[in-house]
Parts: C-alpha cells; structure tokens; sequence
C-alpha cells in the first residue's frame, strides 16, 4: 500500500526537523549531534534474538546517553528525533522493508519511554549529585519500560493471532535478554564516562562482545537444532513411506493453529517438532517382516515416540507423538480430559495435508474434519485450522 510509505517518509521528515529545531535550541548542539550519530551508528549492527528479530543497539546508546548527559530531556530528544530515523534508513536500506516494519514504531516510542523515566529521575532529590543507586534504578526502570512498550506497540503491529497480552509475553520474554545486556553495557559506559573519558566506551564494550557472541552462537544452535529436526523428519519421505512435503507442511499448520488457539511459545515450539517427527516411526515399515505382519495408527504413533524419545531432552515431544493418533473422545464418553491439545494440533493439521495431498479438495478436507469432530478431532481445533485457511485465501473455504 502507498499510504504507509508515504506517511512513514512524512514522519522521519516532521522528526528530523524537530530534531533539528531542538538541536539549534539546545545548550550543547554537539552533545546532540554526537548522540545522534551513535543512535544512527547502532543500527548498522545488530544482536539476533530468539524471536528471530534484529534488535539494534539503540538501548544501550540510550542508557548511556541518558547517563552521560544527566539525562537531560532536550539532548536526549533532539538527537533521537536526529538519530532514530537515520538509523531506520540504514536498516531500511540494508535489509529492506520487513525489517523497518519490524522496527518501527516500535523503537522511537520505546526510546520516548525511556527518556521520559530518566527525565522522571532526575526529578528526585540529590539526583544530580550522582547517587549511584538513582543511577541504576533509572538504568533498570528504563529498561523495564523499553521493554514493555516494544512488546505492546510490537503485537499489536504485528500479523500474529492469539490474545494481545499473551503475544506481549512472547515478545517480551523472547528479547529481554537482549535488551538487558544492551542496557547493562551503556550503563556502564554512562556511569564511567566522568571519570575515565573516552576510556569508557572501550570498557562497556568488553561485556558487550562477549555477550554479542555469546547470543549469536545460542541463535546459531538454535537454528541448527531445527535444521536437525527437520531433517530428522524427511526421512520417512526419502524413502517412500510418506508423501513428500508432508512433515513441513503439517508443522507449518500445526505452529498456525496452536498460535491462533492462544499456546505459548515452548509449547508450539514442542507441536512444531512433534509434527515434523510424527512419522518418523514409518521407517520400521522398511522391515518387510513388519510391514507384513499389519499396523494400526496406533503402533505407527508408539513407533514414532520410542524414536523421538531417545533424545531426553525431546521427551514431551515424544508424548505428543505418542498421543496424537488418539481421538478426541470415545463415543458415548465426554471429552478426554487426560489429553492436551497438543496431540490434538498435530492429529487435525496431519488428517488435513494428508486429505489435500491425495486429491481431495481444502474445502472437502475440512468437512471431513468437521464430520469427524463428534469424535476424531477437537472442534476448536477444526475451527482454528478453518479461520486460518480462510486468512491464507484458501480456494473454496
């Protein structure tokens, strides 16, 4: 849509020039130009977060501006209404506009938060006499702040489903390690800055690196780990056992229903592995003694789980795969209370590939899941798959 670049291109604009306004008012416009550049500057690198965002390193140049210059609120405006959107351009340049999507408005409200705490702090007396504990409660309040108003401005931006304080929680939980150490590490720049100088900034840097790599590497086996897993679940296809494609796309439903039915992030984490694992166990098949001797879903679900179990640390993965050929109750019986939905997510987002990819059509699929919700399939489970495929625009749903 034209409109969005259009209004994002006015704002920068309006920021600049009140940045600019402010700089000239200022009592130290060289203060504020040099802000302002480290502001733009922290943009061009970037700390990876679990969530899969690129945080830049506007935190911590804040947490020492505010330090350094005694938090004083027309420095710390005037450079971030210079410097924020200077950084979004870089980012915006280097990465496209996803990434600007994913930062703005985000960050210059969380920064306006945040100034606006220290500025709260350096009301209380003695404040400018440079009490340590002031100091550091501004640092963690901040950060506190940041971090509350890039979680609520980011979900509710966001295309995510699901309840609003539940995908604050995400965001929140997913990037505070983050956003601590960038605070941590301007803290200590602004809090050594009037003794040593420039001296300081080598010194908050140390811990900054360390961290960086620190957090780049855990985002790094992450990634491996889910690289692994879903190797681990091509297997079945690779030989013939299963259609191709299929451990990937029943992930992919099982992650957008158990979002869109309000679980949390371990627990689609742990539906998005059990899906890609569910079939693993179709490999004993290539034993022509086994295949011979006839299965139910049953022994294919107990295969599977004995596989995935092996790793201690997928064990409640195992149990979903375990469970997820169960139905959703007996007849004449009410709901299994005893099963969580997990199993449930991986059955309905299994049974729906499965129907599409023999031929049938997604509108058939789905009224056969409907059909079989008196017993098969959870009905809000069917119901959130329905409202998904209807977003995705899904032909004949």
């Amino acid at each position: 849509m034209p409109e969005r670049p259009l209004s994002a291109v006015l704002a920068g604009t309006a920021s600049v020039a009140a940045g600019i306004a402010l700089a000239v008012l200022s009592a130290d416009p060289w203060t504020v130009l040099g802000v302002a550049v480290a502001l733009a500057a922290g943009h061009a690198v970037r700390i990876p977060t679990s969530s899969g965002r690129l945080l830049p390193l506007t935190a911590g140049v804040a947490a020492g501006a505010a330090l350094a210059t005694d938090a004083s609120l027309p420095v710390l405006a005037a450079a971030g209404a210079l410097g924020l959107p200077a950084g979004a351009l870089v980012v915006g340049l280097r990465d496209g506009r996803r990434s600007l999507t994913d930062l703005v408005p985000a960050e210059p409200l969380a920064y306006l938060g945040f100034v606006l705490v220290f500025a709260l702090f350096e009301q209380i007396p003695h404040a400018h006499a440079g009490e340590p504990w002031l100091h550091l409660g501004a640092a963690f309040s901040g950060a506190l702040v940041w971090l509350a108003i890039d979680g609520a401005v980011g979900a509710f931006a966001s295309d995510a489903s699901g309840p609003f304080g539940r995908r604050i929680l995400h965001r929140v939980l997913a990037e505070w390690e983050v956003t601590a150490t960038l605070m941590a590490s301007g803290t200590i720049y602004g809090i050594t800055e009037p003794a040593m100088g420039w001296w300081a900034l080598p010194l908050a840097a140390v811990p900054y690196g360390f961290s960086h790599l620190a957090l780049d590497r855990a985002v790094q086996t992450r990634a491996t780990y889910r690289q692994t897993i879903r190797a681990l679940g091509r297997i079945p296809e690779a030989g013939g056992l299963s259609p191709r494609g299929h451990a990937e796309r029943t992930a992919d439903l099982a992650v957008a229903i158990g979002t869109e039915i309000g679980m949390g992030a371990d627990d689609r984490n742990r539906v998005e592995q059990a899906a890609l694992l569910h079939d693993i166990g179709r490999i004993v098949l290539n034993d022509p003694a086994v295949a011979a001797g006839g299965y139910s879903t049953r022994d294919l679900a107990q295969w599977s789980a004995a596989i995935v179990a092996e790793v201690r640390h997928l064990q409640p993965v195992a149990e979903i795969v375990a469970d997820h050929y169960r139905p959703f109750r007996n007849p004449g019986e009410g709901r299994d209370g005893g099963l969580p939905v997990g199993p449930h997510v991986v059955k309905v987002a299994s049974a729906y590939d499965v129907s599409v990819g023999g031929g049938m059509s997604p509108r058939d699929a789905l009224e056969v899941l409907h059909l079989g919700s008196a017993y098969d399939y959870d009905p809000e489970v069917v119901g959130a798959l329905r409202r998904i495929l209807q977003r995705r625009g899904t032909e004949g749903v």
